[in-house]
């Protein structure tokens, strides 16, 4: 109300013709909210703005429009808004869903799916494991808009590529215009949440014909927000001077987007187009899977495929022999113990194994352990010559098991990549430290608060192949070479702590 008004009211418009815009936006601004304290409060703050406050109206907004006030029936009901704005409440899982069968019963998206011959699709039945309120906001938003009208909705990130989320991405794109798709930097709702999201920008066609041709569809990555995780803000620098401008990247992001709608877009990094046929049978519209500069490294690692000597694989099917996996989860608080002893061992957490000596491992006591958490600790024990990659948090930094580790308890945030042929793991390896095997992983990478990998992703890694290992012999030596001397360090190490200890002891005796 307050952004509208100030536009009315800086104008070249007559005074009368802004005094029946003021009025006819007061008129016609609504909102429906559950919580009755909310609705004073909102009340308050229209009066306080200009106004606008009888629309403020109390109600269920995933319950019947029945149950609705009769004003925001008459003026505000089904297929009537043209502009609808929200944030709804985010839940995602456990005790947040939504289980009440009245409330899924109303929703597409409270039918549960299941993976049938390849591919997803509705059961028809309830979800008894109940659905994300957001994604039941989301759906109520798609049925309430009036056709021709637009939606700007914030959904938590991973509704733009999860698998839990397909049920409503598949409504959305199959009946409904996608304007724009912006990613939101991790500060954005800081120090309040760490939840990472995106804003859905969302037209509903006149008439569900105009989507049977292809579209452009705007993208964009916020990479700085003005504040930092605390919400304390962040300013931009002039000759490095600070001065009272906050340093954000929205302004831009809108330029660029008013330049796409006149066709004069010019693709940045971070800011592009791209076309929805582009999107795959997964429905996945993640702006980080199609980043052009991602998508240049693998469009050129493709182009190997047809050059004389050389052919395109993907990591999964490099060898018969090859395992890439991730472990069983172990639930080890039981098993933590705080000094060494008879049956306790290190328990690695990626950090941990990063590290020159493991020096972050925590110790587990495994006489305490149950069977099922001795399965897991089995499961999760690494091999020497073991590639592993971090999966969790920051993504993609690549180690290899050596001696020191052989065997050790990991934890399954670390993905394991198993060779037998020595040859071929030295190559991998080499392979996977560079940018594009890691450009192929952040083109994967999920998840709200922290990102995440999972084999599948790995497995899915292109990866060019001579036909005459000849041809990479000196990467594989070289890659070997360094292993070995990786070793020889880390036993220098264990020998020098030991003959310092023996000073020591003798010193002190």
């Amino acid at each position: 109300m307050r952004y509208v008004r100030k536009k009315i009211l800086t104008s070249h418009a007559t005074e009368i013709s802004k005094q029946r815009q003021l009025d006819r936006h007061r008129t016609n601004l609504f909102m429906v909210e559950i919580s009755k304290r909310l609705v004073k409060i909102a009340k308050t703050a229209m009066i306080l703005n200009g106004d606008g406050h009888a629309g403020m109206t109390q109600g269920d907004s995933l319950g019947p429009f029945d149950d609705f006030g009769d004003t925001v029936r008459a003026k505000s009901g089904l297929e009537k808004p043209s502009i609808i704005l929200t944030n709804p409440p985010f839940a995602g899982v456990g005790d947040g869903r939504v289980n009440d069968p009245k409330i899924l019963d109303a929703f597409t998206s409270g039918i549960r799916w299941s993976n049938r011959s390849g591919e997803y699709l509705p059961t028809g039945e309830r979800n008894s494991e109940g659905v994300p309120p957001e994604m039941l906001f989301f759906e109520r938003c798609l049925q309430w808009i009036a056709p021709g009208g637009r939606i700007g909705i914030v959904m938590p990130k991973s509704f733009l590529d999860t698998q839990t989320y397909f049920p409503i991405r598949n409504i959305l794109l199959k009946e409904f215009k996608v304007l724009a798709i912006v990613n939101c930097h991790k500060n954005t709702f800081q120090p309040h949440t760490g939840v990472r999201t995106c804003i859905i920008f969302i037209e509903r066609p006149k008439e569900k014909t105009l989507l049977k041709d292809d579209y452009d569809i705007f993208m964009a990555i916020s990479k700085k927000i003005g504040q930092d995780s605390e919400g304390f803000p962040i300013f931009k620098r002039k000759d490095n001077i600070i001065t009272d401008e906050i340093d954000h990247d929205l302004d831009l992001i809108y330029g660029d987007y008013v330049q796409f709608k006149q066709d004069k877009l010019v693709s940045s990094e971070y800011r592009f187009s791209i076309k929805k046929s582009d999107i795959g049978s997964d429905l996945k519209i993640n702006p980080q899977a199609f980043l052009p500069d991602i998508n240049e490294t693998i469009r050129k690692l493709e182009a190997i495929d047809g050059k004389a000597g050389w052919s395109i694989t993907t990591l999964g099917q490099i060898s018969l022999g090859i395992r890439i996996f991730k472990g069983p989860r172990l639930k080890s608080e039981n098993l933590i113990v705080e000094t060494n002893g008879p049956n306790i061992e290190p328990y690695y957490t990626p950090s941990a194994v990063l590290q020159e000596k493991g020096e972050g491992a925590k110790l587990l006591d495994i006489s305490l352990a149950s069977n099922n958490q001795l399965k897991a600790i089995a499961g999760i024990r690494v091999k020497h010559y073991d590639i592993v990659i971090t999966r969790s948090g920051t993504i993609g930094r690549v180690a290899v098991i050596t001696n020191r580790l052989a065997n050790a308890i990991v934890s399954d945030d670390l993905i394991r990549v198993r060779v037998n042929d020595k040859k071929l793991m030295f190559y991998i390896l080499s392979f996977l430290r560079t940018k594009e095997a890691y450009d192929q992983m952040i083109k994967n990478e999920y998840g709200s608060v922290q990102q995440h990998l999972e084999p599948e992703h790995i497995k899915d890694i292109i990866i060019p192949i001579p036909d005459d290992w000849e041809n990479v012999r000196n990467i594989i030596e070289s890659e070997r070479k360094s292993f070995e001397l990786k070793e020889a360090f880390e036993k220098a190490i264990v020998e020098n702590e030991m003959n310092i200890r023996r000073l020591m002891n003798t010193l002190h005796n």
